[in-house]
Formats: C-alpha cells, sequence, structure tokens
C-alpha cells in the first residue's frame, strides 16, 4: 500500500518494525509499565480487593469501590479505571450495606430502556 503514509511517530515506527527496521528510541516519549519489576503482568499478585481499606466490604457498595482495587495498577488501562462520573447515580441505593443487601444491587444494561 505504497498510497498509505504514517503521518506520527507511533505510524512511522510501526512501518519501520513491518519492514525490519529497529525504531528510533525516545527516552522521553518511551512508555514501560512494570518497569521497576522482573515480572510480567501476568504474574502480579494482588490481594486485598476484596476489602475496603478498613477491611470491611461496606464500602464495596459505592461505584468508586464496586471495580477492583487493582485496576489502577500498571497493568490495567486508565479506561478501566472507575471515576465518580456515572449515567446512573442510583444504582446503589437500595444497598445499605454490601454485607447483607448485595441482592439489591441494580444489574446496569443500557441497551434496555
Amino acid at each position: 500500500m505504497k498510497h498509505v503514509r504514517p503521518l506520527n511517530k507511533k505510524a512511522q515506527n510501526f512501518e519501520k518494525q513491518l519492514t525490519g527496521q529497529p525504531p528510533a528510541a525516545d527516552p522521553k516519549e518511551s512508555v514501560s509499565a512494570m518497569q521497576g519489576a522482573n515480572l510480567g503482568c501476568s504474574l502480579v499478585f494482588d490481594p486485598g480487593w476484596e476489602t475496603d481499606a478498613t477491611g470491611g466490604v461496606t464500602g464495596l457498595c459505592q461505584p468508586v469501590e464496586a471495580d477492583l482495587y487493582g485496576c489502577s495498577d500498571d497493568c490495567w488501562w486508565p479506561a478501566q479505571v472507575p471515576d465518580q462520573i456515572t449515567n446512573f447515580p442510583d444504582w446503589a441505593d437500595k444497598c445499605a450495606a454490601a454485607e447483607r443487601d448485595w441482592k439489591n444491587l441494580d444489574l446496569l444494561n443500557p441497551n434496555k430502556p
């Protein structure tokens, strides 16, 4: 495909990889997850996400804590980190305590009217 040309550095590096040339290393722009560890992402052991900061599960019934605590590690994409913005603000209103009321959590289905 000679009529397509790379427009940015990432595309230029990708084209060089396809042709067998090593890409130019730019230390300012290089991103390396888990750079201080000799482990890959599949070997990360992250216990403790099952409970909140006090060792209980009460705080897990809120939108921020509804996902794994480990989602802020280097092996997760930033888009997977939950935040306070939600389209369903009252999804956990019927859940006063996660230990007792976990069955009352609403399941969110954005495709349903």
